[in-house]
């Protein structure tokens, strides 16, 4: 079963579609999985007929026009409008199911009208859509990431796709990470990193004072709690033995703010 994957990243949507049995095509990557044909030219520029026939297609739209971390431009940011290109080859191909997923911030009422528009265009490419919210937290994974995911079949197929519930035993940084809690260092001041002193790359935790990117702020989660949304380093899981007496002191100097994950 070949799949075509758009907006591919690092792959970790792809691998989560080898593991269940099918052989990705079409990739923006050739480390990881180098038996996919590499094609490096902006998706906005590769017609639908240079496309390979697909069981299915997959992919990430970019989300920095979505995200609360990011512009908030939605639609009106031409990443945001990679959406388009990614109905377009789905319509044009027309395999027999698609998935994209996004960032929770699609959800923001200011997107809402984009959003509608969207999901129309999936319905109206012949699919049937189905739409969710879902929470890595709640699939054994100790972090708290919410994305929402499109997934369409067919429309001849008469199916339509029924979103899982998740488990009732739920994971934690202290299922996953007690062992190396003693080798944690604080970051340096501004949240620079350690460099060569980790004993383990990036294991290192935010030490509270302020940073100017969003999202870097005071995220100190106790050993009982998934970690925040993990960015690209390891400190935004900042847990270590004294996690939550720093909180407490925060706390009290009025350092502790609210913080989206």
């Amino acid at each position: 079963m070949n799949i075509i994957s758009l907006f591919s990243g690092a792959d970790g949507l792809d691998l989560d579609f080898e593991k269940a049995g099918f052989n990705t095509i079409w990739e923006t990557y050739e480390k990881n999985f180098p038996h996919t044909k590499l094609d490096r030219r902006s998706i906005t520029k590769i017609p639908s007929n240079e496309i390979p026939e697909t069981f299915g297609i997959i992919g990430d739209p970019p989300c920095q026009s979505w995200s609360e971390a990011g512009s908030l431009r939605g639609i009106d940011d031409h990443r945001g409008q990679l959406f388009f290109d990614f109905i377009r080859l789905l319509k044009d191909k027309k395999p027999l199911f698609f998935l994209a997923e996004n960032v929770s911030g699609m959800l923001a009422s200011r997107h809402s009208g984009a959003l509608e528009d969207i999901k129309t265009l999936f319905k109206e490419a012949g699919y049937k859509l189905s739409f969710k919210m879902l929470n890595a937290h709640d699939f054994k994974v100790p972090q708290d990431r919410k994305r929402i995911f499109f997934i369409g079949y067919k429309d001849d197929l008469d199916m339509e796709f029924e979103f899982p519930t998740g488990f009732d035993n739920k994971c934690y940084l202290k299922d996953v990470i007690w062992d190396i809690k003693d080798t944690a260092l604080a970051a340096q001041e501004k949240n620079y990193t350690n460099g060569d002193k980790c004993t383990l790359a990036n294991h290192e935790y935010a030490i509270g004072t302020f940073s100017s990117m969003f999202m870097s702020r005071n995220r100190v989660r106790s050993w009982d709690e998934p970690s925040f949304t993990i960015q690209a380093g390891g400190r935004h899981a900042p847990i270590h033995p004294q996690a939550p007496k720093i909180m407490e002191d925060m706390k009290s100097l009025g350092l502790m703010t609210k913080v989206a994950s």
